[in-house]
């Protein structure tokens, strides 16, 4: 009889434990969801900028009801686009508190942790098609085992999805998975996913088609407060048909960015990479391209989008979509400028080659950035271009039997007098260009070599005066 009031006892204690164990674990997981979201909308301000169309992009907890074992919260994501309508994604999420979550323990996870999430994306106006589609079902369902000391394991799994909307466009998607492990206090993770196929087709009946995506990334944070990104995106064949026009297909896509930041400055590139292109079923051969940054100030450049975003706000913009600026609005975007400017970055794109089976082209251009003089806050635009304007160069070359070769294939015409055409518009334009000084032909190649530096021009290594570069440049093209 003692031991059995013994045992009931010590189950009485091991229950009122983990019952406080697991009440202040999940205390804890609501401070750290609450302190990951304010993140998340920091990074999100960065991300996005004028030219995705959102406005007031925003995640929030909507409410959150913690209890001792388990915790109920919603969380929202929304954003407003330019014609005002108002995008709302909203998850519901059912915590589990630790040190050992049922749920966690069913999934594998026999480590003790903070707690066990499972969220699940619910029907808006935003997604009802897809809701609907799979008869109620939550498209997207996020599992997230949360350990102690900053690590954690974050399942995101996309079902199906084949709707149209009111307005006639459509989706089909295979639906696929993102796996991402976080570790060092989740400042570093590891990612990666798939997709089998993504078809979306807009109101004009344009469609874009995505077969086999995948996608690797790497994001950590080093001791010295360093973080660097790496990423891969690859896309085995991405397909666009627009009605009454020809079809481009892109096989062997890939995207690549590399970056550092430290503090507020950015250093990095994007690597584009394409196998073959094909326009019409003619083949238009392979393209490779990237763009890289220097000492990119990203809290300035993040303050200029900002205050971009808010004139386009105060100004629905021109037929063209920009916004009409009166002086203030003007003198404000400089000195965002300036600032941004202040660190003197550096810009490449390039370079930018083209290959197909009988030569290539290839351009690059390089500009670097001083910080300017303050007194040309309200200089003449042209003015202030050139003085901020520390170096900027420009090579660029191109064969001409990959002219050829890519006027045959665009060509109605046949091979024979296609060829021909080409090989007369190539020397009439390389001919032209060479007279004027702007380009150098020699063994089948144009070229092209300028840079501009302290007010001076080198072109095609001859020093020339702006003016009479002005006059090369009129004489060439027009």
């Amino acid at each position: 009889m003692k031991v059995f009031k013994f045992l009931l006892a010590f189950l009485v204690v091991v229950v009122a434990l983990y019952g406080a164990s697991s009440w202040y674990t999940g205390r804890e997981a609501q401070s750290l969801i609450e302190h990951e979201l304010a993140q998340a909308n920091e990074q999100v301000l960065k991300a996005m900028g004028p030219e995705t169309g959102a406005q007031d992009v925003q995640i929030r907890i909507r409410s959150y009801d913690r209890g001792v074992f388990t915790s109920q919260a919603e969380y929202e994501m929304q954003w407003r686009e330019e014609d005002g309508r108002v995008v709302s994604y909203v998850f519901t999420d059912n915590l589990q508190h630790g040190p050992f979550p049922l749920a966690a323990l069913q999934q594998g996870h026999w480590a003790p942790g903070l707690a066990f999430s499972e969220a699940r994306l619910q029907k808006t106006e935003s997604t009802e098609s897809w809701v609907n589609s799979l008869d109620g079902a939550s498209p997207v369902v996020v599992r997230t085992f949360v350990g102690f000391g900053g690590t954690g394991v974050s399942n995101w799994i996309f079902r199906e999805a084949n709707f149209s909307e009111a307005d006639g466009s459509k989706v089909v998607f295979s639906g696929g998975q993102v796996d991402i492990r976080f570790s060092d206090h989740f400042q570093s993770h590891v990612a990666s996913g798939g997709f089998d196929k993504l078809e979306m087709t807009d109101v004009y009946g344009s469609v874009m088609a995505l077969d086999a995506i995948s996608l690797e990334s790497e994001n950590a944070l080093s001791q010295s407060g360093e973080r660097t990104l790496d990423s891969v995106v690859k896309v085995e064949r991405i397909g666009l048909i627009e009605p009454e026009m020809q079809d481009i297909v892109l096989s062997g896509t890939q995207v690549a960015l590399q970056a550092t930041q430290a503090d507020e400055l950015l250093t990095g590139q994007i690597s584009y990479g394409v196998d073959a292109v094909e326009f019409g079923g003619a083949p238009l051969g392979s393209i490779v391209a990237q763009v890289s940054a220097d000492q990119l100030n990203m809290t300035a450049l993040t303050k200029l989008v900002q205050e971009y975003d808010a004139m386009r706000l105060e100004d629905a913009g021109t037929e063209e979509g920009l916004p009409q600026l009166d002086d203030d609005q003007a003198r404000r975007l400089r000195a965002g400028l300036f600032e941004f400017l202040g660190n003197q970055p550096a810009l490449t794109l390039g370079p930018v080659v083209w290959t197909n089976s009988q030569g290539q082209a290839r351009i690059q251009l390089d500009a670097d950035f001083v910080e300017p003089d303050q007194a040309l806050l309200d200089a003449p635009a042209d003015q202030l271009l050139l003085a901020v304007l520390g170096r900027l160069h420009l090579d660029a070359e191109i064969e001409k039997p990959f002219f050829e070769e890519l006027f045959i294939q665009l060509s109605d015409e046949e091979r024979q007098r296609a060829s021909a055409m080409a090989r007369m518009v190539f020397d009439l334009y390389a001919g032209r260009l060479s007279r004027a000084g702007l380009a150098v032909y020699e063994n089948n190649t144009l070229k092209m070599n300028a840079s501009y530096e302290e007010d001076t021009i080198r072109l095609n290594g001859e020093m020339v005066g702006l003016t009479e570069f002005l006059q090369r440049l009129f004489q060439g093209v027009l």
